[in-house]
């Protein structure tokens, strides 16, 4: 049974990269904390391409982008991101509302817990993907 932790949200301040540019994210809280995943990223993780990169926020007059604290990636049945921290935390988020999210018809996309197993499966970049578009 899976355990709500947290959501996803549009972030709502200007939040700065690495570089220190302006960028677009998807603002993630999960047990209190807060996350970011940059919104290009995670679009080609929808479209299996790639994994995107989870960074830890942190604030100092603006919102900045901080370390690598996990990656987001599809699931195996095309039909989840699963986010992977480092700290061995694994959540996941549908899809659907992932999707319902980013063309701005809902607010938040609600984010579970999953189980802690002991052999952890990353996709694999190499083989077949499923391409899931996101259409608004």
């Amino acid at each position: 049974m899976l355990e709500k932790a947290g959501y996803m949200q549009k972030a709502k301040t200007i939040t700065i990269d690495e570089e220190g540019f302006p960028t677009e994210i998807i603002e993630l809280v999960l047990d209190g904390k807060r996350f970011g995943i940059g919104m290009d990223d995670l679009k080609r993780a929808i479209r299996g391409k790639i994994s995107a990169r989870t960074f830890q926020l942190r604030m100092n007059w603006k919102q900045y982008v901080s370390s690598t604290v996990g990656l987001a990636y599809l699931s195996y049945s095309g039909k989840a991101m699963n986010i992977e921290l480092i700290d061995g935390n694994r959540y996941t988020v549908s899809l659907d509302s992932l999707k319902s999210l980013l063309c701005k018809r809902s607010t938040y996309a609600p984010v579970a817990r999953l189980p802690m197993s002991s052999a952890i499966k990353f996709p694999s970049l190499a083989g077949d993907s499923q391409r899931m578009l996101v259409t608004c």
